[in-house]
């Protein structure tokens, strides 16, 4: 697990406080429920890119030409192919 550290309204921490008493559960446990229930709610996560091989390769050449993105297929393919 990782470690974060939010901010509470007064209310938003009575409630939670009084919340886990009553469910015989920890201020975290809920919070977390909350969190996932949450974000279940907005849809799938992004991939991690950054444990994608692919994505490892970006940036590993260099280019002579400065707009290669923007003209990728006509460096790539030649002149005339749209």
């Amino acid at each position: 697990m990782v470690r974060k550290q939010v901010y509470l309204t007064v209310s938003q921490n009575t409630r939670l406080r009084r919340a886990a008493k009553r469910l015989r559960r920890s201020e975290a446990d809920l919070l977390r429920e909350a969190i996932e229930r949450q974000l279940a709610e907005t849809g799938p996560a992004a991939p991690d890119l950054h444990d994608d091989p692919l994505f490892k390769l970006v940036g590993a050449g260099e280019s002579t030409e400065g707009n290669l993105s923007e003209q990728v297929d006509e460096i790539l393919y030649g002149k005339g192919t749209r």
